[in-house]
């Protein structure tokens, strides 16, 4: 019982402090919504767009380009939290010594990362929400024709990006040194993961680096289910390898100090 109260009070604690970061909530959730808005303005929403090719690859996913960077953008709020909210968060509370303190206390390791995801799950399902509504109400953008499989793949991205962040917080000691890696981490997956270009649009060996990338596979595992395409196994599947293979790593490395 006074686990389940210490992860109460660890959630609310960070979600209070969530709302006090310009920053965190700029990218999380103004930058998305921001570019989604630009992107699919710029590309606008012609039908005729959706059997576009281009090197081999339909442009736009068979779809309206306002509809994929809808999608798209939903993957960007996870990516933004993972990349710069949990490192950020977790390397100020190591350099000023809360977690030395938390330590000291006898507050387990859990009950901090599952604070910490949870505030990343309720960020993103209000990201989407929003994200969601002014695209429909904005372009007429499709509403996510399965929501359960966007669902498990925003579980599974939160999954990925969040054991990447955690790992990123074992090895990064300060604060500002996590803002401007994980500034460059998340402009650079931005760019070549499909949710700026389209990956069809870039040089062949930038579409080859952006393919393997985690935002990758979450722009798609996202896209599929909400165009109606169905699931994508292989990038859940990649996701889940992502989350594995950060994770262990990540808390094997953790320190408290």
């Amino acid at each position: 019982m006074s686990t389940a109260r210490g992860y109460l009070a660890m959630t609310r604690a960070e979600i209070r402090l969530f709302r006090r970061e310009p920053l965190s909530v700029v990218f999380v959730f103004a930058f998305p919504l921001m570019m989604m808005v630009l992107l699919a303005a710029v590309f606008g929403n012609q039908q005729s767009d959706a059997t576009s090719v281009q090197n081999g690859m339909l442009v736009w996913r068979g779809v309206t380009p306002a509809n994929y960077y809808t999608a798209a953008s939903v993957a960007v709020i996870v990516a933004a939290l993972g990349l710069m909210t949990l490192p950020i968060s977790l390397a100020g509370y190591r350099e000023r010594g809360i977690l030395r303190r938390f330590h000291a206390s006898s507050v387990p390791a859990s009950t901090l990362v599952s604070a910490q995801l949870t505030l990343a799950l309720m960020a993103f399902v209000a990201g989407t929400a929003v994200m969601a509504i002014v695209a429909h109400l904005a372009y007429q953008a499709m509403l996510p024709q399965d929501v359960l499989g966007v669902v498990v793949a925003l579980l599974a991205g939160t999954a990925a990006f969040g054991a990447i962040g955690l790992l990123l917080a074992t090895v990064i000691r300060t604060s500002r040194a996590a803002l401007g890696i994980g500034l460059l981490l998340f402009f650079m997956l931005w760019l070549i993961s499909g949710t700026a270009p389209p990956r069809a649009v870039l040089p062949a060996g930038l579409r080859d680096v952006g393919g393997v990338l985690p935002l990758a596979h979450l722009v798609t595992a996202v896209q599929d289910p909400w165009f109606g395409f169905g699931w994508s196994a292989t990038d859940l599947a990649v996701l889940g390898a992502y989350a594995v293979a950060a994770g262990i790593p990540a808390l094997w490395l953790f320190r408290w100090e």
